[in-house]
Protein backbone atom coordinates (compact mmCIF):
# COMPACT_ATOMS: atom_id res chain seq x y z
CA UNK A 1 0.00 0.00 0.00
CA UNK A 2 1.69 3.36 -1.12
CA UNK A 3 1.32 6.61 0.80
CA UNK A 4 -1.73 7.83 -0.80
CA UNK A 5 -3.42 4.69 0.00
CA UNK A 6 -2.05 5.52 3.66
CA UNK A 7 -3.60 8.77 3.97
CA UNK A 8 -7.02 7.63 2.08
CA UNK A 9 -7.57 5.13 4.43
CA UNK A 10 -6.47 7.97 7.50
CA UNK A 11 -9.00 10.15 6.02
CA UNK A 12 -12.23 7.70 5.29
CA UNK A 13 -11.95 5.71 8.62
CA UNK A 14 -15.12 7.05 10.56
CA UNK A 15 -15.19 6.41 14.53
CA UNK A 16 -14.56 9.49 16.23
CA UNK A 17 -17.11 11.22 18.85
CA UNK A 18 -17.15 13.94 16.19
CA UNK A 19 -17.93 11.39 13.69
CA UNK A 20 -20.79 10.10 15.53
CA UNK A 21 -22.58 13.51 16.51
CA UNK A 22 -22.24 14.30 12.68
CA UNK A 23 -23.86 11.70 11.50
CA UNK A 24 -26.99 11.97 14.45
CA UNK A 25 -27.36 15.38 13.42
CA UNK A 26 -27.79 14.40 9.76
CA UNK A 27 -30.09 11.71 11.11
CA UNK A 28 -32.30 14.28 12.99
CA UNK A 29 -32.10 16.45 9.37
CA UNK A 30 -33.34 13.47 7.11
CA UNK A 31 -35.85 12.94 9.48
CA UNK A 32 -37.55 15.91 9.67
CA UNK A 33 -39.94 17.06 7.18
CA UNK A 34 -38.94 19.01 4.49
CA UNK A 35 -41.50 21.62 4.63
CA UNK A 36 -40.11 22.80 7.85
CA UNK A 37 -37.14 25.07 8.22
CA UNK A 38 -34.30 23.62 10.48
CA UNK A 39 -32.43 25.69 12.66
CA UNK A 40 -29.59 23.78 14.54
CA UNK A 41 -28.91 25.52 18.31
CA UNK A 42 -25.48 24.68 19.22
CA UNK A 43 -26.04 24.51 23.08
CA UNK A 44 -29.39 22.00 23.23
CA UNK A 45 -27.13 20.09 20.59
CA UNK A 46 -24.16 19.83 23.35
CA UNK A 47 -27.23 19.23 26.24
CA UNK A 48 -29.27 16.68 23.75
CA UNK A 49 -26.39 14.60 23.29
CA UNK A 50 -24.52 14.85 26.28
CA UNK A 51 -20.99 15.63 25.36
CA UNK A 52 -18.85 18.43 25.31
CA UNK A 53 -18.83 21.41 22.65
CA UNK A 54 -15.44 20.51 21.10
CA UNK A 55 -17.17 17.53 19.10
CA UNK A 56 -20.41 19.66 18.23
CA UNK A 57 -18.77 21.60 17.58
CA UNK A 58 -16.63 20.03 14.92
CA UNK A 59 -19.66 17.55 13.67
CA UNK A 60 -21.11 21.57 12.17
CA UNK A 61 -18.24 22.85 10.99
CA UNK A 62 -18.09 19.71 9.27
CA UNK A 63 -21.30 19.82 7.74
CA UNK A 64 -21.12 23.60 6.95
CA UNK A 65 -18.34 22.46 4.75
CA UNK A 66 -20.41 19.68 3.32
CA UNK A 67 -23.19 22.21 2.81
CA UNK A 68 -25.95 20.22 4.91
CA UNK A 69 -25.55 23.78 6.99
CA UNK A 70 -24.82 27.43 7.36
CA UNK A 71 -23.89 29.39 9.93
CA UNK A 72 -25.96 32.50 10.66
CA UNK A 73 -24.42 34.43 13.63
CA UNK A 74 -26.16 34.54 16.54
CA UNK A 75 -28.94 32.98 15.36
CA UNK A 76 -27.50 28.98 14.99
CA UNK A 77 -27.10 26.63 11.58
CA UNK A 78 -29.90 26.58 9.13
CA UNK A 79 -30.38 23.65 6.78
CA UNK A 80 -29.88 24.00 3.37
CA UNK A 81 -32.47 22.19 1.33
CA UNK A 82 -31.06 19.83 -1.72
CA UNK A 83 -31.83 20.54 -4.61
CA UNK A 84 -32.49 18.57 -7.92
CA UNK A 85 -29.99 20.34 -9.57
CA UNK A 86 -27.44 20.01 -6.52
CA UNK A 87 -27.57 15.90 -7.17
CA UNK A 88 -27.23 16.13 -10.55
CA UNK A 89 -24.22 18.36 -10.19
CA UNK A 90 -22.70 16.21 -7.76
CA UNK A 91 -23.41 12.56 -9.45
CA UNK A 92 -21.76 14.36 -12.88
CA UNK A 93 -18.52 15.83 -10.34
CA UNK A 94 -18.00 12.28 -9.16
CA UNK A 95 -18.66 10.43 -12.87
CA UNK A 96 -15.54 13.14 -14.25
CA UNK A 97 -13.37 12.37 -11.27
CA UNK A 98 -13.69 9.32 -11.10
CA UNK A 99 -14.11 8.13 -14.86
CA UNK A 100 -10.40 10.19 -15.50
CA UNK A 101 -8.63 8.47 -12.22
CA UNK A 102 -9.37 4.80 -13.77
CA UNK A 103 -8.11 6.32 -17.16
CA UNK A 104 -4.99 7.51 -15.83
CA UNK A 105 -4.41 4.38 -13.93
CA UNK A 106 -5.49 1.10 -15.41
CA UNK A 107 -2.10 0.68 -17.26
CA UNK A 108 -0.73 0.19 -14.00
CA UNK A 109 -3.28 -1.61 -12.73
CA UNK A 110 -2.01 -5.22 -11.34
CA UNK A 111 -2.56 -8.02 -9.55
CA UNK A 112 -1.40 -5.55 -6.33
CA UNK A 113 -3.99 -3.19 -6.77
CA UNK A 114 -7.07 -5.76 -7.56
CA UNK A 115 -6.25 -7.87 -4.67
CA UNK A 116 -6.80 -4.70 -2.20
CA UNK A 117 -9.92 -3.85 -4.10
CA UNK A 118 -11.22 -7.76 -3.22
CA UNK A 119 -10.52 -7.01 -0.30
CA UNK A 120 -11.98 -4.06 0.25
CA UNK A 121 -15.13 -5.98 -1.48
CA UNK A 122 -15.02 -8.89 0.99
CA UNK A 123 -14.79 -6.86 3.91
CA UNK A 124 -18.15 -5.03 2.95
CA UNK A 125 -20.00 -7.98 1.74
CA UNK A 126 -19.94 -9.78 5.11
CA UNK A 127 -21.45 -7.27 6.61
CA UNK A 128 -24.84 -7.60 7.68
CA UNK A 129 -27.94 -5.48 9.57
CA UNK A 130 -26.53 -2.40 8.31
CA UNK A 131 -27.78 1.01 7.72
CA UNK A 132 -27.27 3.84 5.29
CA UNK A 133 -24.25 5.22 6.99
CA UNK A 134 -22.46 1.79 6.86
CA UNK A 135 -23.42 1.38 3.42
CA UNK A 136 -22.44 4.49 2.17
CA UNK A 137 -18.94 4.47 4.26
CA UNK A 138 -18.07 1.14 2.42
CA UNK A 139 -19.29 2.69 -0.93
CA UNK A 140 -17.01 5.56 -0.42
CA UNK A 141 -13.65 3.73 0.80
CA UNK A 142 -14.40 1.10 -2.43
CA UNK A 143 -13.82 4.70 -5.01
CA UNK A 144 -11.64 6.35 -3.00
CA UNK A 145 -9.55 3.52 -3.11
CA UNK A 146 -9.95 2.65 -6.81
CA UNK A 147 -9.37 6.31 -7.54
CA UNK A 148 -6.63 6.26 -5.23
CA UNK A 149 -4.72 4.34 -7.54
CA UNK A 150 -3.92 7.40 -10.12
CA UNK A 151 -1.39 8.63 -7.18
CA UNK A 152 -3.24 11.94 -7.49
CA UNK A 153 -3.76 14.11 -3.90
CA UNK A 154 -5.59 16.86 -5.70
CA UNK A 155 -8.15 14.22 -7.40
CA UNK A 156 -8.87 12.39 -3.61
CA UNK A 157 -9.18 15.57 -2.12
CA UNK A 158 -11.87 16.84 -4.58
CA UNK A 159 -13.68 13.27 -4.85
CA UNK A 160 -13.91 12.79 -0.78
CA UNK A 161 -15.31 16.46 -0.51
CA UNK A 162 -18.52 15.08 -3.31
CA UNK A 163 -18.67 11.56 -1.64
CA UNK A 164 -19.28 13.65 1.93
CA UNK A 165 -21.53 16.26 -0.02
CA UNK A 166 -23.28 13.17 -1.27
CA UNK A 167 -23.17 10.92 2.12
CA UNK A 168 -26.79 13.25 2.72
CA UNK A 169 -28.27 12.99 -0.94
CA UNK A 170 -27.99 8.91 -0.53
CA UNK A 171 -29.48 8.93 2.88
CA UNK A 172 -32.35 11.76 1.75
CA UNK A 173 -33.32 9.71 -0.49
CA UNK A 174 -33.57 6.51 0.98
CA UNK A 175 -35.39 7.93 3.83
CA UNK A 176 -37.75 9.28 1.41
CA UNK A 177 -38.51 5.92 -0.25
CA UNK A 178 -38.25 3.56 2.51
CA UNK A 179 -39.18 5.69 5.12
CA UNK A 180 -35.98 4.43 7.64
CA UNK A 181 -32.19 4.17 7.19
CA UNK A 182 -31.81 0.18 7.84
CA UNK A 183 -29.84 -0.27 4.61
CA UNK A 184 -29.04 -3.60 2.72
CA UNK A 185 -25.66 -4.64 1.29
CA UNK A 186 -25.54 -5.35 -2.41
CA UNK A 187 -22.38 -4.80 -4.50
CA UNK A 188 -22.74 -5.87 -7.56
CA UNK A 189 -21.66 -2.62 -9.18
CA UNK A 190 -18.84 -3.28 -7.28
CA UNK A 191 -17.93 -6.88 -8.64
CA UNK A 192 -19.08 -5.64 -12.04
CA UNK A 193 -16.10 -3.51 -11.82
CA UNK A 194 -14.01 -5.98 -10.83
CA UNK A 195 -14.70 -8.14 -12.99
CA UNK A 196 -14.02 -5.93 -16.05
CA UNK A 197 -10.87 -4.48 -14.40
CA UNK A 198 -10.01 -8.61 -14.28
CA UNK A 199 -10.46 -8.92 -17.89
CA UNK A 200 -8.64 -6.03 -18.61
CA UNK A 201 -11.67 -4.37 -20.19
CA UNK A 202 -10.86 -0.19 -19.55
CA UNK A 203 -14.58 0.30 -21.48
CA UNK A 204 -16.51 -2.19 -19.38
CA UNK A 205 -15.20 -1.34 -16.61
CA UNK A 206 -15.87 2.72 -17.34
CA UNK A 207 -19.35 2.12 -17.85
CA UNK A 208 -19.78 0.11 -14.55
CA UNK A 209 -18.24 3.01 -12.76
CA UNK A 210 -20.41 5.25 -14.59
CA UNK A 211 -23.36 3.20 -13.71
CA UNK A 212 -22.67 2.58 -10.14
CA UNK A 213 -21.99 6.69 -9.36
CA UNK A 214 -25.41 6.94 -11.16
CA UNK A 215 -27.52 4.74 -9.02
CA UNK A 216 -25.77 4.80 -5.05
CA UNK A 217 -26.18 8.84 -5.82
CA UNK A 218 -29.20 8.77 -6.63
CA UNK A 219 -29.74 6.87 -3.54
CA UNK A 220 -31.67 3.63 -5.21
CA UNK A 221 -32.94 0.62 -3.46
CA UNK A 222 -31.53 -2.13 -4.16
CA UNK A 223 -33.13 -5.58 -3.28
Amino acid sequence: MNKVQEDLFSVVTRDSLADQIHDRILEMIIRNPANEEQVLNEKRLVEAFNVSKAPVREALVRLCSEGVVHSVPRFGYVVDRISDEDEHIARMIRVQLETEALRSSFPRLGKQQLDLLRKQFERAALKQNVDVWTVWQDNMEFHMLLASFAESRVLNKFLKESLDMQRRIYAQNYWDRTNHLDDSVNLAEHESILKALAAGDLDKALECLEKDINITGKGAVHR
